[in-house]
């Protein structure tokens, strides 16, 4: 063989680099919207503790736990989004059984979000009690319980003793709706 069929090699200064390992995923969309929410709902909360009057003698007055926690959950979804940019993600543990790549079902949270926004609409017309059942109702029927007189009763229970606590034990004022008179 000779010489002249081998292609010469280029100065090392003129060869390119070879290319970093690419060990580090893309950037997560989901993750990061999960986290961008949670500063949402931090900041949304933290402007609504703002509103809150503070009490004139009180040492801890009416804001001190609002503003706790909405300073907490804006600190948390900053993490949580800086996180995200650094190329975290969220990765199910190993006693879960799911496939990351399988599409979700999403029917057992749109129910669960119908009757909160059904409940949430018919909370004045219809008082706290219904409004709040039809609430309790949903969530128990997305979990399974498919015993409708039952779960109804255990809603309109679980809805009750929430109303008489929130009004007669912590002097809050309810729309009683249907049952105005009767509460």
């Amino acid at each position: 063989m000779s010489d002249s069929t081998v292609p010469p090699t280029p100065p090392a200064s003129t060869r390119p680099a070879p290319a970093p390992p690419s060990g580090r995923p893309g950037l997560s969309v989901p993750d990061l919207l999960v986290a961008l929410g949670v500063v949402l709902l931090g900041a949304l909360l933290l402007i609504g503790t703002l509103q809150i009057p503070f009490g004139i003698n009180a040492v801890v007055g009416p804001r001190v736990f609002p503003l706790i926690v909405s300073v907490g959950t804006l600190l948390l979804g900053t993490l949580l989004t800086v996180n995200v940019l650094r190329g975290g993600r969220a990765e199910p543990a190993a006693e879960e059984d799911t496939d990351p790549d399988a599409r979700p079902d999403l029917r057992q949270p749109a129910l669960i979000l119908g009757g909160f926004l059904l409940g949430a609409a018919l909370l004045q017309p219809l008082g706290f009690v219904i409004g709040t059942a039809i609430m309790y109702f949903t969530v128990g029927f997305a979990f399974g319980e498919r015993r409708a007189p039952l779960l109804a009763g255990v809603a309109l229970a679980v809805a009750l003793v929430t109303y008489v606590v929130f009004t007669r034990g912590l002097g809050l004022t309810l729309p009683a709706g249907l049952l105005n008179g009767v509460l």
